[in-house]
């Protein structure tokens, strides 16, 4: 914001406003004046966040479902030390945060969990595609 206050003050007083608002959008605030609370710029085309699932059965039911199919993913790994570091890295996260209460961040780790997923399957097809290539195979 410095670097904006600095180049603000050498432009005309319209100029001031465009560096502000610059400025406001590059740091991920828009609104700042007087003292106020910064209002965060949003894209219409991100929807909000859900508010966090707070009926704990469900999240329970969300959590069990994504752990099985992170180690289902893991088999699906082309080498058996890439399926043995997800099959572990899974069940070391999902116990740090076995006693965790806060459902906004069970929700965030949920989420976590679910893209972390997603990286599993696209990283295993990618990799089985990859090392059945037979061109893959000249490299090694």
């Amino acid at each position: 914001m410095l670097a904006a206050s600095v180049a603000a003050a050498r432009l005309p007083s319209v100029g001031r406003a465009a560096v502000r608002l610059r400025a406001a959008a590059f740091s991920g605030v828009a609104g700042q004046s007087d003292g106020a609370a910064p209002t965060p710029i949003t894209s219409s085309a991100d929807p909000p966040a859900p508010p966090p699932n707070t009926d704990p059965a469900a999240a329970r039911r969300r959590a069990l479902s994504l752990y099985r199919k992170l180690l289902r993913g893991a088999e699906k790994m082309p080498t058996p030390n890439r399926q043995n570091y997800v099959k572990r890295k899974t069940r070391d996260e999902y116990r740090k945060h076995r006693s965790l209460t806060d459902a906004g961040e069970i929700d965030f780790q949920l989420r976590l969990a679910d893209t972390n997923l997603d990286t599993v399957l696209v990283q295993a097809e990618h990799l089985s595609r990859l090392f059945n290539d037979p061109e893959y195979q000249n490299y090694n």
